[in-house]
């Protein structure tokens, strides 16, 4: 399947439902800040000079449902899904998400690197909080998909035991940013590792910017490849396909 990724203060409705027409199958809105620290982080995130979406946690599922109704209005023949990329440390806001009848997906946020973020027990910081990981997977009981957005190459993170730890519960994707430090290019080689190592459904992702780099993310084995950055010109139709 071919994958928009999130992409904090720029995917919402508006701006993911155009790619309803250039073969998209799944939409990721977000990152979406889902209880007070992560809301007071991005509050801090936006002061450093980088976007973000500020809605009121407690109207989070309202806001995500009117969201994918932008996108199904926009192209009610779509037959994508809808996945929602979510920042929290508290485990009881994913299970509420979990059941917005619209929503497809509620992806865990375990890649986020910004400071503050990492500060409130989000994004990243869920890869060496493991049992705050745990309580979080424990606690989905809607009918949507999970996914598992997670970093590669983080210091002191086993990613093989991370994924061992995901791979207990009833999650359904693993969204891998396959980031090699100081490198322009994915980490190919731990990609197709993962690959071998798990049955999960591995999403590559990670600097893919062309027809060229799409062809070598598949080559690793992932079942399917995500862009984010690659997608700000509106047209991701030559990534895919020559």
């Amino acid at each position: 399947m071919k994958v928009l990724s999130a992409m904090a203060g720029i995917n919402d409705g508006e701006y993911c439902k155009k790619f309803t027409k250039q073969g998209i199958d799944i939409l990721t809105i977000g990152g979406y800040n889902a209880d007070k620290k992560s809301f007071q982080a991005a509050l801090k995130i936006i002061s450093e000079g980088r976007k973000e979406f500020l809605t009121c946690p407690n109207h989070l599922s309202e806001e995500l449902s009117s969201q994918a109704d932008i996108i199904h209005n926009y192209n009610p023949q779509w037959n994508g899904k809808i996945n929602a990329n979510i920042r929290s440390s508290d485990p009881k806001t994913y299970n509420k998400l979990s059941k917005i009848q619209n929503i497809d997906i509620i992806e865990v946020n375990a890649h986020c690197r910004q400071e503050p973020m990492k500060e409130a027990m989000c994004g990243e910081s869920l890869l060496h909080n493991t049992m705050l990981l745990k309580d979080i997977l424990s606690n989905f009981s809607g009918d949507c998909e999970i996914s598992v957005k997670i970093r590669c190459n983080v210091k002191n993170v086993d990613i093989f035991k991370i994924i061992e730890l995901i791979e207990s519960y009833n999650v359904d994707y693993l969204h891998v940013d396959a980031m090699k430090p100081n490198i322009m290019h994915a980490d190919y080689e731990l990609l197709e590792k993962i690959c071998n190592f798990t049955k999960l459904h591995v999403i590559g992702n990670n600097s893919v910017t062309c027809y060229y780099d799409y062809l070598k993310m598949l080559n690793t084995g992932v079942n399917s490849v995500s862009i984010a950055r690659a997608s700000l010109n509106g047209n991701v139709t030559s990534i895919f396909k020559k």
